[in-house]
Parts: C-alpha cells; sequence; structure tokens
C-alpha cells in the first residue's frame, strides 16, 4: 500500500489549499479565509480506502488521547459535590 491509495491531490486547489473564491449557485464568492472549501485547506482529499483506514483507527487514537488527559489538579477533586 502506498500513500497515493490513501488521498489523492484535491482538484479543486491543485493541491496547494488555498482558494481566492469560490463559486456557489454560479455566482462566484470571496473566500475570507483563503482556505479551500473542498480539502479545508489540506490540499487532498481522502479516497475510500483512507476513509476506512481512518474509521477504523479513530477508536484506538480516541483512546490514546483520553488516557493521555491529565488528571484534574486535587484541588478541583476536593470541591466536587
Amino acid at each position: 500500500m502506498v500513500i497515493n491509495d490513501l488521498k489523492q491531490v484535491c482538484q479543486q486547489c491543485a493541491g496547494s489549499g488555498r482558494q481566492a473564491a469560490f463559486s456557489e449557485w454560479g455566482i462566484a464568492q470571496i473566500n475570507p479565509d483563503g482556505r479551500c472549501h473542498t480539502c479545508r485547506g489540506r490540499g487532498f482529499e481522502l479516497t475510500a480506502l483512507g476513509h476506512e483506514l481512518l474509521e477504523l483507527l479513530r477508536p484506538f487514537v480516541e483512546e490514546i488521547v483520553a488516557d493521555r488527559q491529565p488528571a484534574p489538579p486535587k484541588e478541583a477533586q476536593d470541591e466536587a459535590p
């Protein structure tokens, strides 16, 4: 498996992640933040295989992040009802 199996270059912004304007209902609209609306500024879109892999790994990543959350300060634990 290669990275191209998981993601592809955004066709809207040609991989730059930036887009000065976009068309909505056939009317050109200024893009205030400049990020591409299609790829959300990343410059790539996930393929179907990429989406499947992301959904497979999401629970494991969320568990790791939850385990790394610092414990609340001891004073806050004592004040809790």
